[in-house]
């Protein structure tokens, strides 16, 4: 071989230099980059006598690195267990609000631990998010006050079809900032949308990408409050997407029991909103608002090649925190598993446990395994295996042994009847659609009038009327009428109603009054009532006044009466005569203990308002006797499910 033909790369040209017995070929010096040449060798004597090689360079290790910004007012990062914290300097709290719509699986793409959340996109719960406090650092909210940025790499398993908003990462109510898929009228798409004034009112100022994300695969996305140069910016996968003029001062949440971060959720009062359906890999908050370069720097660290994940699941129910013994069928609801659709579990807390893969029993809208008696109780972490792809399905904790507990399932309550459905609230409509729909109670709420009629209406005054109905007689207050054209009802309504069926119970709340007296004219009224209408066994009762539910435990000792503050332990109301306690799911979730205490005592426990079917699942793994609800198709629908039973 005597000649070579080198060819250019990148504009530049690989030097040669030989002798009799060698050619050797030098490259520029190399670069922060990869780079790559083809040389190809050909024959002087036969040009179709030809070999091509690649040489690839790697890139430089000693040149300087990019600058990679600090995300100093927070930096979430996920842990095997399922927990998260907060490795930025400013150490925040993260709070985990366990439960089945939320798991953390070790992602190999990304090489860490990333959050999977299940909720139903856009609805409201009470579990299953992460919660960044951040209401006692001055110096995080003075962060975000002089301008900031926020990051977060997610994925969301369904595309959004604009009915609801849907946030990952999030701390909006009434002021704040975070990101968000917007509803169908402002463009269903990937918004940041930080809250900015001149008058100290709130003013969102909607900085739109103009993409709605596929399901499906990862998204890098920074939105930017420069306060300095008064505008907002959002970057998707490193390239700005939309910019918006947002002068004036940040607007903080109107409520500092507001002032917290959600990952999974945006942030409310007492729970989380707006939830979310998909990954979040990172979620953090820079006190300084980043620039271009510094996006590009941070979209560099995550870039990869996205291939969408093949699987999808929707309305995914499952069960924890239950028994199961050998041979016990364990059943995951959801649409879209297939036939050959295996499932693994890989158990959490035991480290010398082996993850187990069962082969699944599809249906339509299931998937079940059975038991091996080898099984061990310990938290798994389960995913749907189908072919090579993976799909997490989320956390359950299972107790393994020889003589499971077989779970009641809990019976339900319409909250102000089925109104749901389209009838008013407390209207003898809403009660004759819960008798319809043939499930346990109705529940209303009771206020007595000033000459001693008992009429149904949850506030103190009706709406588009100033008459405080204790202080009001019934004449001053018969001819309101309802939004479906019903008169105001009374007790004596509802008792008619109540007699045209014997499958519905009447639920009823005698109203805290604004006097001791008329509380107990309220409860004096109500019992006579009940009497007259000889209907004792269809009626119960709840207050928040323990003195109404004393008086009428005491009027009448055999009737279900149930305490609604959530602040007296089940064992003391026993001794008072009262049978059941009547909690919000929030005081519930964290004490469950007084479940227990409850069923120890020989009373029943209720729990209001659980609207999300997450909530309501984990009221059955709790072992309620009852559940409240705004939707009792929705619960009464869920209770035909079968989770865990023997085979």
């Amino acid at each position: 071989m005597r000649r070579a033909s080198i060819y250019r790369v990148s504009n530049k040209t690989l030097k040669k230099s030989k002798s009799a017995e060698r050619l050797t070929l030098t490259a520029a010096v190399g670069s922060d980059a990869e780079r790559k040449a083809t040389v190809t060798f050909t024959s002087e004597a036969d040009s179709k006598l030809k070999e091509t090689i690649t040489i690839t360079q790697q890139p430089r290790e000693d040149l300087p690195q990019p600058l990679v910004p600090e995300a100093d007012l927070l930096d979430v990062v996920f842990r095997n267990d399922g927990t998260a914290e907060d490795i930025s300097r400013s150490g925040i709290p993260v709070e985990t609000l366990s439960g089945m719509a939320m798991m953390t699986y070790y992602n190999d793409a990304y090489r860490r631990f990333v959050s999977h959340f299940h909720h139903t996109p856009g609805t409201t719960v009470n579990e299953g998010f992460y919660k960044a406090d951040y209401a006692a650092d001055q110096q995080f909210i003075n962060g975000l006050a002089d301008g900031h940025s926020l990051e977060v790499l997610f994925k969301t398993d369904v595309k959004s079809d604009g009915s609801a908003e849907w946030k990952m990462f999030s701390a909006m109510s009434s002021g704040g900032t975070g990101f968000l898929i917007s509803k169908a009228d402002k463009g269903t798409e990937l918004t940041f949308l930080p809250n900015v004034s001149t008058t100290g009112k709130s003013n969102w100022i909607w900085t739109k990408s103009g993409i709605n994300p596929e399901a499906g695969r990862y998204y890098h996305v920074v939105g930017v409050w420069n306060k300095q140069e008064e505008k907002s910016y959002i970057y998707v996968d490193g390239e700005l997407k939309g910019t918006m003029p947002a002068p004036g001062n940040f607007v903080h949440p109107s409520k500092t029991t507001s002032y917290w971060f959600g990952v999974g959720v945006d942030a409310s009062l007492a729970s989380g909103q707006n939830a979310w359906k998909g990954d979040v890999a990172i979620a953090r908050v820079y006190d300084a608002p980043l620039t271009a370069e510094n996006v590009e720097v941070l979209w560099n660290l995550v870039k990869r090649q996205q291939r969408p994940d093949p699987i999808e699941i929707s309305d995914l129910l499952f069960l924890s925190g239950c028994e199961v013994g050998a041979g016990y069928r364990y059943t995951i609801y959801g649409k879209g598993f297939a036939a050959g659709d295996k499932i693994r579990f890989e158990p959490v807390d035991n480290a010398k446990a082996e993850a187990m893969i069962f082969d699944a029993s599809v249906t339509a809208e299931s998937a079940t395994i059975v038991i091996p008696d080898t099984f061990v109780t310990d938290r798994y972490r389960m995913f749907l295996l189908r072919g090579a792809a993976e799909y997490p399905l989320g956390f359950t904790q299972l107790t393994f042994t020889d003589n499971p507990l077989i779970l009641a399932k809990p019976r339900a309550i319409a909250h102000r009847g089925y109104h749901t459905a389209g009838a008013p609230e407390n209207s003898v409509a809403a009660l004759a659609a819960a008798q319809a729909l043939e499930i346990y109670g109705s529940e209303f709420d009771v206020w007595v009038t000033a000459d001693g009629r008992i009429v149904i209406n949850h506030d103190k005054t009706f709406p588009g009327d100033s008459h405080v109905i204790e202080n009001s007689t019934y004449d001053q207050l018969k001819n309101i009428k309802l939004s479906n054209g019903e008169n105001i009802p009374t007790l004596e309504d509802y008792l008619t109603q109540a007699a045209k069926s014997d499958k519905t119970k009447l639920i009823c709340e005698i109203k805290r009054h604004s006097s001791a007296a008329n509380n107990q004219r309220a409860a004096d009224a109500v019992v006579a009532a009940v009497k007259a209408a000889g209907l004792t066994d269809r009626v119960e009762y709840i207050a928040f006044d323990l003195a109404t539910c004393k008086r009428i435990a005491a009027a009448l000792p055999d009737a279900m009466v149930q305490y609604l503050n959530g602040d007296i332990a089940p064992a003391a109301l026993r001794a008072d005569g009262i049978r059941g306690i009547d909690y919000t799911f929030s005081t519930i979730s964290v004490r469950p203990d007084w479940i227990r205490e409850v069923h120890d005592n020989g009373m029943v426990v209720n729990t209001w308002t659980v609207n999300a079917e997450q909530d309501m699942m984990s009221c059955i793994a709790l072992g309620m006797d009852f559940i409240t609800t705004n939707y009792p198709q929705t619960l009464k629908e869920l209770l035909t499910k079968t989770f865990v039973a023997p085979n």
